[in-house]
């Protein structure tokens, strides 16, 4: 793909008219025509003269790969002189070129092939390599992510893979699949991907390959393991040509360096269990002449392929992405294992985690970035799990560090819980009593959020009881494609997948941002992350608005608050909180239904405590049948409403009622004429803060940032004051008395969705 540049596309073209008129006499002896004399043939003819490059060239014969260098296709050879290949013979354990060929023909044909790119690329190229501007990238182009396009397509590739798999886990039996490899990419560390990154050359470098030694000095480069031993291309008439100092020692995928180390064997078995085998391209499987397939893994990273992507033009992404991931071994595992799960908490192995709990567990495992992570980056806190939450290793204490064909491998032989574990969503992981909320939080898309450290959270964490016994219930359904939270829908007549919405709701009324945790004794009034929905907490108890508006309910007897207990991590809080279950007999719920103008406009029942003002805004043509003229879509009303026992005390004083009376049963008789109406309609309009004319951001109660002067529906002004635990409320006149919140209700609102109410122990005046 990539283009000769300069003095060797002129080479080339020389070459190519040469050829063109060889039946022409002596036209080559023409200057126009004649080969340069610095062009000294392709890369086979310069190393054979050479004669220091025997054994590579060799190697070369003997694996069929010499068509190819003594021809004319356009490449960049790496050759390994004699010395360096006999180290790496002796290194394997072969006398010579031809035993190794004897012996293990499969990885000699890959060493070799490892050391011929495709394409021809010159110093500049292999420093900073652009794919999509190309030659002509100006100079801003070049500083853009210079040096990221890394890696470099080869010749070397695995043979096909004969496997007999199972499509699905429930397959009754194995089939036999053609796995194919595609040819491997070969690791071009160039100065400019560090001075990019911003990290040291040689301490970053050196960190995967501690044998080897970082000569890319300010512009250059090192081949995997290997130094470019002259510091300069040699130009062929075929491409490039660069003398190494060292073999390029075999590279492997991510998930080969993994399988064949049985020190992985079971985190490798959790990812293993995401198998998917996916159909070759069509033209692959065109030219193979029969379906081959590519292992992936479900929506994970796909490290057991060798190509990020399939299609070989999409140059930008395959020379740039590689993965980085950070696997324990099985001892880290069976150590992280048995702190974090015990068998109380339900998963007494491995095997038995939830599925959701493993993908969660295997994705923190990989770095949420696209080209490789360094450990300077980890160590500088840049770098986060592909959920976003931090890297909790020290790179230094890493064994196995590994750069591979498709990214980097950092294997840990101890781990510390993954951030989202070890967060306040941490005990729906820990215990299978919460798996359903798990679920519930994955469906939400909130796990990420409330797994951050930069902010602080309590969290409920509802029993899989509270999803079964709710109304209307829950159940986790599983299917071979996989478990779903459902919720049974009366119009369905059966269960279907919860959305997203009610996981979403489900999930905010059950978190509280900002607050680090629960009152044991007092009253507190929290706001959940779900708005104007609140937690009222008293005494050790908990309840949240829409069960403490049941105690407007006529005959209602019993009481909304349930009692509490922290689920703590080994006795501490979590990272980012302190999470809590509770005794509610099924799940905590957002306030819905009636709003308060709806309670207010139909309140026909002398129990209701607000009975008498629901009358009084009948009489006054503010109530119309079962809604307030005050009231509106997108109004909230914050509603200060007397109690009947204040009204009938005091019905002489208000404006607009000389006429009405009071009877036994709290209903209110007599008629209102047209004056008397309008003063009562502009007198209770007082009792109305309205979104309409205030910035209405929380409901009034002690320590809410409700307070201060509001404007009422009438233009006046009403105070409300926070008296620390009680609440009171003033009208703008020098004459007006200052009237109480009751504190019947602890001074706690009734809220509601589209406003809320506050009963209060006098009239305004």
């Amino acid at each position: 793909m990539a283009k000769l540049k300069g003095f060797l596309s002129v080479a080339c073209l020389f070459v190519a008219a040469a050829l063109a008129v060889s039946c022409q006499e002596k036209l080559e002896d023409s200057d126009q025509y004649k080969v340069p004399d610095w062009l000294k043939g392709n890369a086979y003819q310069m190393l054979s003269s050479e004669g220091n490059y025997s054994q590579f060239l060799q190697g070369i014969n003997l694996t069929g790969y010499s068509a190819l260098v003594d021809g004319r296709s356009i490449l960049t050879v790496m050759a390994p002189d004699d010395n360096a290949f006999s180290s790496f013979l002796q290194k394997y354990g072969y006398s010579s070129v031809e035993d190794m060929h004897a012996k293990n023909p499969a990885l000699l044909k890959k060493t070799i092939a490892f050391h011929l790119m495709y394409y021809a690329y010159d110093w500049d190229k292999l420093v900073n390599f652009r794919p999509n501007e190309g030659d002509g990238a100006t100079d801003e182009q070049k500083a853009t992510n210079a040096g990221l396009y890394y890696k470099h397509r080869t010749r070397s590739a695995d043979d096909i893979e004969k496997l007999r798999v199972k499509f699905t886990k429930t397959a009754a039996n194995d089939t036999l699949l053609s796995i194919y490899h595609y040819e491997r990419f070969l690791p071009v560390l160039s100065s400019k991907l560090f001075e990019t990154k911003g990290i040291d050359a040689a301490y970053n470098y050196q960190y995967f390959f501690p044998g080897s030694t970082w000569t890319g000095g300010n512009y250059g480069f090192n081949v995997a393991n290997a130094s470019v031993t002259d510091g300069k291309a040699a130009i062929t008439d075929n491409g490039y040509l660069y003398r190494l100092n060292q073999v390029i020692s075999p590279m492997e995928t991510i998930y080969t360096i993994l399988k064949t180390n049985p020190n992985y064997s079971d985190f490798l078995s959790l990812y293993d269990s995401y198998s998917t085998w996916e159909e070759a391209d069509q033209e692959t499987n065109k030219n193979l002449g029969y379906t081959a397939f590519i292992h992936r893994h479900g929506s994970l990273p796909s490290i057991a392929c060798e190509w990020p992507v399939t299609d070989y033009k999409q140059m930008a992404t395959l020379e740039s992405r590689g993965y980085s991931i950070f696997a324990p071994t099985n001892q880290a595992m069976n150590n992280f294992f048995t702190r974090y799960w015990t068998p109380e908490g339900g998963y007494k192995q491995l095997s038995d985690l939830d599925p959701l709990i493993t993908q969660y567990f295997i994705m923190q495992s990989f770095a949420d970035a696209t080209e490789l992570v360094f450990p300077e980056e980890i160590k500088n806190g840049t770098v986060l799990t592909s959920y976003g939450t931090p890297i909790n290793i020290d790179p230094d204490q890493v064994t196995d560090r590994v750069m591979c064909v498709n990214g980097v491998m950092y294997g840990m032989d101890d781990m510390k819980a993954p951030a989202i574990f070890s967060s306040v969503v941490g005990p729906a992981f820990k215990d299978t009593t919460y798996v359903d909320y798990l679920y519930a939080l994955d469906g939400s898309n909130l796990i990420l959020s409330l797994a951050s450290n930069k902010s602080e959270f309590v969290a409920l964490i509802p029993t899989n009881k509270q999803f079964t016994n709710n109304d209307p219930p829950f159940r986790l359904y599983t299917t071979t494609q996989g478990r779903s939270l459902q919720q049974y829908s009366a119009d369905a007549g059966d269960f279907v997948n919860a959305s997203r919405g009610t996981m979403l709701s489900l999930v905010n009324i059950h978190t509280a941002s900002n607050v680090n945790q629960l009152p044991a004794t007092g009253v507190q009034v929290i706001p959940t992350n779900s708005s104007f929905n609140y937690w009222f907490v008293r005494n050790g108890q908990i309840t949240t608005n829409s069960l403490f508006n049941e105690q407007l309910t006529p005959g209602y007897t019993g009481t909304p608050y349930v009692d509490f207990h922290e689920i703590t991590m080994d006795g501490q809080p979590w990272d980012n909180g302190r999470a809590y279950s509770y005794d509610a007999p099924q799940l905590f719920a957002e306030s819905s239904g009636d709003g308060v103008a709806h309670l207010l406009a139909i309140g026909n029942d002398r129990n209701y405590e607000y009975y008498l003002f629901s009358q009084l805004l009948q009489k006054a043509g503010i109530a119309s049948g079962a809604t307030l003229t005050v009231a509106g879509d997108d109004i909230r009303n914050i509603v200060f409403v007397p109690t009947n026992e204040a009204i009938r005390q005091n019905i002489d004083k208000i404006p607009g009622c000389s006429a009405l009376k009071i009877d036994e049963s709290y209903n209110i008789t007599g008629t209102v004429s047209t004056a008397n109406k309008a003063l009562l309609a502009n007198y209770l309009r007082n009792y109305f803060v309205s979104s309409l004319m205030n910035t209405v951001a929380s409901y009034p109660y002690p320590g809410s940032t409700c307070k201060g002067d509001f404007l009422t529906m009438t233009g006046a002004t009403l105070s409300i004051i926070d008296n620390g635990s009680t609440l009171s409320v003033k009208l703008d006149s020098e004459a007006a008395k200052t009237v109480q919140v009751s504190t019947k209700y602890d001074s706690l609102p009734f809220a509601f969705s589209d406003g809320c109410m506050q009963l209060i122990d006098d009239i305004l005046e």
